[in-house]
């Protein structure tokens, strides 16, 4: 790993719908933004859930994502 990354996530460049670019390097708790589309029926679901939670749309969100993606770390924000 190159030292400049050592204790930082590495975000590889990937397919966004733009030219790839470059890697990126976050701190392990800093917040990473991304736009994305999705279908309205999900949207719904995930806009639902955050009202009936009272949470933040984005929390809910990162929560789906982190138990989708089987991190392990438990919610992936308060």
């Amino acid at each position: 790993m190159d030292e400049r990354h050592e204790g930082r996530i590495v975000i590889r460049s990937a397919r966004t719908g733009r030219p790839a670019s470059h890697e990126r390097a976050y701190k392990p708790d800093e917040l990473v933004r991304f736009d994305a589309r999705i279908p309205a029926t999900i949207a719904q679901r995930l806009y639902d859930t955050a009202h009936e939670s009272g949470l933040p749309v984005t929390v809910v969100l990162a929560n789906v994502l982190s138990r989708a993606l089987d991190d392990g770390t438990g919610a992936a924000m308060g």
